[in-house]
C-alpha cells in the first residue's frame, strides 16, 4: 500500500477503468445513435473460425467503441478540447468560414469513375433512339464555397473532373453543366447545407430552373412557390454527424408541399409528398420523397407546359439529392417518374412501362465517383 501511494494517477486510471468496465456491463446497448445519426455495432456472433481468421477480434473492438459508455458526452468533449487547440478537421470533415463544414476529399476512385461512364454509356446507346437522355454531375459544397476552405486545403477540382467525365460520355447523350449553375445559386441565397452534404432546397430549385429551361419547357417561377413553403429548424446533417464540432450551426431546411394527385412510392399509393413525420426526427432530410426508393412516381396538374391529349414524362434516375429536385418537375412535367437504383430491380422493366419525353441521370460528384450500383442501368 505504501508502494500504492506513491502512484496516485495510477490508482486513479485503474479505477477509472474498473468503474468504465462496471458501467459497460451494465448499460443497456444502444443499436442507434441520434447524436451520430448512424446504426452502431452490436454484440458479435462469436464463432471459432471467426475468431481464427482474426474477425471476431476486430469486430468485437467495433462494438466495444460503439457501446461506450457515455459515448456521445465523450465526442462532444473530444470536439471541445480540439477546436480549443485550433484543429480545423476532424474524422474527414473540415471546419469551414461561416459555419459550412467540408468534406476533405484530396483524390477520387478513378477506376470506379471509369466503371461508372462505361455502365452509363452502355444505357444510353441501348435507349437513345427512345428518349433523349442527359447526364449531369452535381458538384459538391466545397468546390462552389471553396473561398470559405480553411487556408491550405487541398482539395480535388471536381470541376476538371466533370469536364473529364462528360468528354468521355457517349455522343448520343447530352451533358449539362451544373458547376456554373450552383455559383450563381451560392451567389443569390444559401445553395449548400452548412452541416450537411446536400444541396438545400433552393439550390434544388436553381438546378432544376436551368435543366428545364435547357430542354425548352418553361419552369414554375420560386416566388410563385412561396405560398407552399414551410421551414424544418434544428436540422444537423450528415458533416456534423461525422465531426460533431459542438459550435456547429443548424441548418433550416426550405420544404414546398407541392400539391399532387398521386404520390407512389415502390407502387404503394402515398398520403403526402414527403414523410412529414420525419421532420421531427434527427434525419430530417430523409423526409424528402419518402427517402430513396427504387420507383417514385409523381402525378399532378401543376404542368405548365401541358398539352391538350398528351401526358408528358421525365424519368429522373438520382442519388439522394434527387429528393429535394423532382418535385419542381412537375411544374414542367404531367409525370415525374424517379428511380434511386440502390434499391432496384432491372432498370430495362422501368423502361418498357412507359414513353418518356426526356430522361436524367443525376448524381452528385462523390456519389458518381464511389457508386456501385450504376451496373444495375444494364440489367
Amino acid at each position: 500500500m505504501q508502494y500504492l501511494k506513491k502512484y496516485p494517477l495510477l490508482i486513479l486510471f485503474a479505477g477509472f477503468l474498473f468503474v468504465v468496465a462496471i458501467a459497460d456491463l451494465l448499460v443497456p446497448e444502444r443499436s442507434f445513435s441520434e447524436m451520430e445519426n448512424r446504426y452502431l455495432k452490436t454484440h458479435p456472433q462469436f464463432s471459432l473460425k471467426k475468431l481464427l481468421k482474426n474477425e471476431y477480434t476486430s469486430q468485437y473492438e467495433e462494438y466495444l467503441n460503439d457501446q461506450f459508455v457515455g459515448r456521445d458526452g465523450w465526442i462532444t468533449m473530444k470536439s471541445v478540447s480540439e477546436s480549443a487547440l485550433g484543429k480545423i478537421e476532424n474524422n474527414g470533415i473540415l471546419y469551414g468560414g461561416e459555419g459550412y463544414l467540408f468534406e476533405q476529399y484530396p483524390k477520387t476512385n478513378d477506376k470506379r469513375i471509369q466503371n461508372n461512364i462505361g455502365f452509363v454509356n452502355t444505357f444510353v446507346d441501348a435507349y437513345y433512339t427512345q428518349v433523349p437522355i442527359t447526364i449531369s454531375i452535381i458538384p459538391n459544397s466545397y468546390q462552389i464555397l471553396d473561398q470559405l476552405l480553411p487556408r491550405g486545403v487541398q482539395n480535388l477540382d471536381q470541376q476538371a473532373y466533370i469536364q473529364q467525365i462528360f468528354s468521355q460520355i457517349s455522343a448520343n447523350a447530352q451533358s449539362f453543366d451544373l458547376v456554373p449553375v450552383m455559383q450563381q445559386a451560392a451567389g443569390q441565397a444559401q445553395a449548400y447545407y452548412r452541416t450537411d452534404h446536400h444541396w438545400t432546397t433552393n439550390g434544388a430549385y436553381h438546378a432544376y430552373k436551368a435543366f428545364v429551361e435547357s430542354r425548352g419547357r418553361k419552369a414554375v417561377e420560386l416566388s410563385a412557390l412561396e405560398e407552399l413553403k414551410t421551414q424544418v429548424p434544428n436540422f444537423y446533417g450528415s458533416y456534423y454527424s461525422k465531426c460533431k464540432l459542438f459550435s456547429a450551426q443548424p441548418d433550416t431546411i426550405d420544404v414546398y408541399q407541392i400539391p399532387c394527385t398521386s404520390v407512389t412510392i415502390n407502387g404503394a399509393q402515398k398520403p403526402s409528398l414527403h414523410e412529414d413525420e420525419k421532420w421531427e426526427t434527427r434525419d430530417k432530410h430523409a423526409a424528402f420523397l419518402w427517402g430513396n426508393n427504387g420507383l417514385s412516381i409523381l402525378r399532378s396538374e401543376n404542368n405548365l407546359n401541358h398539352q391538350q391529349g398528351k401526358t408528358s414524362r421525365i424519368l429522373v434516375v438520382k442519388d439522394s439529392y434527387g429528393n429535394s429536385f423532382s418535385p419542381f418537375l412537375t411544374y414542367s412535367y404531367d409525370e415525374v417518374w424517379v428511380v434511386d437504383l440502390r434499391d432496384l430491380g432491372k432498370m430495362s422493366e422501368i423502361m418498357a412501362q412507359a414513353e418518356f419525353d426526356d430522361l436524367l441521370i443525376l448524381y452528385n460528384f462523390m456519389n458518381f465517383a464511389s457508386d456501385t450500383n450504376l451496373p444495375r442501368l444494364t440489367y
